[in-house]
């Protein structure tokens, strides 16, 4: 009997070791997400296509979190939708180029015709993991989910950013949080002909994951998104409907001293374009 005291002690000490390191809520297994996506699709050909889109910017250059982006990378099987209705792959007389516009950056499609088959899906995902252990050196790799404004990733430009639900300076340690929201317009040029309807969809997100606990997973997350449909001949220069979201999730003291700098991250007018001399080109 005396042999045995040690040894379930022994088991008892091992099993509470063992419980408190389930039950740590040391983050575990972080990494971070991107996502970005793009849809064109119109319901009749539609012909001499020329297309500006607004496509994600950071700071003042193309790019999807710290990589760039150029024209390729529309036309990259990899980031393009694999089943229908969408093509695995887009027709040469497709040309996608990015252009500078009054200081901000657009895709130009430009396209002798457009056919209801040959939809538009654009499709980019990038995980990167920070790691199975948690380490100081990873929170400045974080995505900046809560304050994206003039930090991450986002469209541009934004005109009448407007507060429209939740506020960025009310974040939970402990729950859940619903975020906040802002509602925008921003401008998309369009001219085609023979058109009935055209439908335009983009939305790029950034998200933070991890583990606690008893493998519990956690996340937080912001997005971008913005929709416009077309009907009848196009307009030229159109407001499409935006919404923002972010601080979206779970947060945890250790992530809420990134960066704080906001800003509408565009200006405040329609871009000036010269659409005969653009069609020229």
């Amino acid at each position: 009997m005396r042999c045995r005291l040690p040894v379930v002690l022994l088991a008892l000490v091992v099993a509470v070791v063992f419980f408190c390191g389930c039950i740590s809520e040391e983050p575990a297994f972080s990494s971070t997400r991107y996502e970005y996506r793009l849809f064109i699709k119109t319901d009749t050909r539609i012909e001499n296509v020329d297309l500006l889109i607004p496509i994600p910017t950071r700071g003042d250059r193309p790019a999807i979190g710290h990589d760039p982006i150029s024209g390729a990378f529309y036309t990259d099987p990899d980031n393009l939708w694999k089943y229908p209705p969408y093509p695995s792959t887009l027709p040469e007389r497709y040309d996608f180029t990015l252009v500078p516009v009054e200081d901000q950056y657009y895709l130009r499609l430009t396209a002798s015709y457009m056919d209801p088959a040959e939809q538009i899906g654009v499709d980019y995902y990038n995980r990167t993991s920070l790691g199975d252990k948690f380490r100081p050196e990873f929170i400045p790799q974080l995505i900046d989910t809560l304050h994206p404004l003039g930090n991450e990733s986002l469209f541009s430009p934004k005109q009448n950013l407007m507060l429209t639900a939740g506020s960025p300076e009310i974040v939970e340690i402990r729950g859940n949080n619903p975020g906040y929201s802002y509602s925008y317009t921003i401008p998309v040029y369009a001219h085609y002909e023979n058109g009935s309807r055209v439908e335009i969809y983009s939305v790029i997100s950034g998200i933070n994951e991890w583990s606690e606990g008893f493998d519990q997973h956690r996340s937080n997350r912001y997005s971008d998104s913005y929709s416009l449909t077309i009907t009848g001949s196009p307009g030229g220069w159109m407001p499409a409907e935006g919404v923002v979201t972010a601080g979206e999730g779970n947060y945890r003291e250790w992530q809420l001293n990134l960066s704080t700098t906001s800003g509408a991250g565009g200006v405040e007018r329609m871009p000036r374009f010269d659409t005969a001399e653009h069609r020229r080109k």
